[in-house]
C-alpha cells in the first residue's frame, strides 16, 4: 500500500521541486535586474558579478524557459500514467506512458545538472579573478 502512495505523490514531487527550481531562478533574475548598475566590461573580479553579465543572465533565463517545457512534460508524463492505468499495467499505453515519465525524469536531471555546471563554473571564475586581483594588490602593497 505505502508503495502505491509513493508511486503517486513522487511525480507530483518532482513536479513541485522543479517549480521551486523555477522560481528560486526568477527571484534571481529579478533581483539582479533591478540593479541597473552596469560594472566595466568583463569584471569578474568582484563577489556576484556575474549577476551584471547579459549573457550569463541569459544562459539563466534560456535554462529557466528549458525549465517550464520540462514541467510541463513531467505533468503530462503524470497525466498519461494515470489514464494508462485504468488499461491495466500490463498494457502497451502503461508501458508507454512509463517511458514517457522517465524520459521527463532523465530530462529533468539534465536539466538540473546542467544549470548546476553553468552556475559552478561562472562561480570558479570570479572566485579566481578575485584571488587575482588580491594577490596583484598585494604585490603593489595596497
Amino acid at each position: 500500500m505505502a508503495s502505491d502512495a509513493v508511486k503517486k505523490i513522487l511525480p507530483w514531487a518532482l513536479a513541485a521541486a522543479l517549480l521551486a527550481i523555477v522560481a528560486a531562478v526568477v527571484v534571481c533574475v529579478v533581483a539582479v535586474r533591478g540593479n541597473r548598475e552596469q560594472p566595466p566590461a568583463d569584471s569578474y573580479d568582484t563577489q556576484y558579478a556575474r549577476m551584471h553579465d547579459p549573457a550569463y543572465l541569459k544562459q539563466l533565463e534560456e535554462l529557466r524557459q528549458e525549465q517550464k517545457g520540462i514541467a510541463r512534460k513531467l505533468v503530462e508524463a503524470q497525466s498519461a500514467l494515470e489514464q494508462a492505468k485504468e488499461k491495466g499495467e500490463d498494457s502497451e499505453e502503461f508501458k508507454a506512458a512509463q517511458a514517457k515519465m522517465a524520459a521527463a525524469k532523465d530530462a529533468f536531471q539534465k536539466n538540473r545538472i546542467k544549470a548546476q555546471t553553468i552556475v559552478r563554473d561562472r562561480i570558479m571564475q570570479e572566485n579566481d579573478a578575485i584571488k587575482a586581483k588580491q594577490e596583484s594588490s598585494k604585490e603593489k602593497g595596497e
